[in-house]
């Protein structure tokens, strides 16, 4: 069977606690899950950006082989590039997904803190090491250069939480409405949609139709 290929958030890895549990649901019914690495060796989530982890994601798909696509938060979003750049995705299944990426983080961002950044880097924490890390300036200036929506035609599952306070749900409605080919489920959850891992899954596993 071919795998599903799993792209983690920002500032986590492959051994996201939602990667590990959709490996090993979809795995009881005979279906391999690959749960890619966008910011390979170590220092790779230092010197990532969106284009890098884009590049490690367009490198797993290529290697595994995969049709269908499943990423949260920023891997959301860069499941939707994926599909929106390559024939060879046939679905997607978005969960939390970061659109309007620049946007966010520029508003969020003073320009002192802009000038800061760009002058010594950003420090952020990281999910899995549980430490602070630095990151570089070409994150956000990369990001300017991509969709804030990107244009997906394939069948789309696109799950959020109600209570998201990193992606408002709005994003994710307007990235809905203008995507026909995109049913978009709403849960009482936040950003990580932790608490609804099991209702992800049935959903998930009934889209794709395992």
């Amino acid at each position: 069977m071919v795998p599903i290929l799993y792209l983690h958030g920002f500032a986590s890895g492959p051994g996201s606690a939602k990667g590990k549990a959709f490996e090993e649901r979809f795995a009881r019914l005979g279906v391999p899950l690959h749960r890619a690495d966008l910011t390979p060796g170590p220092d790779g989530f230092e010197r990532s950006t969106p284009l890098t982890m884009l590049a490690e994601a367009e490198k797993a798909l290529a290697a595994t082989g995969a049709r269908w696509v499943m990423g949260s938060s920023l891997g959301g979003y860069l499941s939707a590039l994926l599909a929106s750049r390559h024939a060879s995705v046939e679905k997607v299944v978005l969960l939390a997904p970061a659109f309007r990426l620049f946007e966010r983080w520029s508003a969020r961002l003073t320009p002192e803190q802009q000038a800061d950044w760009q002058a010594s880097g950003l420090w952020v924490d990281h999910h899995i090491t549980k430490d602070r890390r630095r990151i570089e300036w070409r994150f956000l200036a990369e990001a300017r250069s991509l969709p804030a929506f990107p244009a997906v035609s394939v069948p789309a599952l696109c799950i959020a939480g109600r209570r998201d306070d990193t992606v408002p749900l709005e994003d994710v409605e307007a990235w809905a409405a203008r995507t026909p080919s995109a049913r978009l489920l709403a849960l009482d959850d936040g950003h990580d949609l932790l608490a609804s891992v099991p209702r992800i899954f049935e959903e998930a596993r009934a889209f794709l139709g395992v």
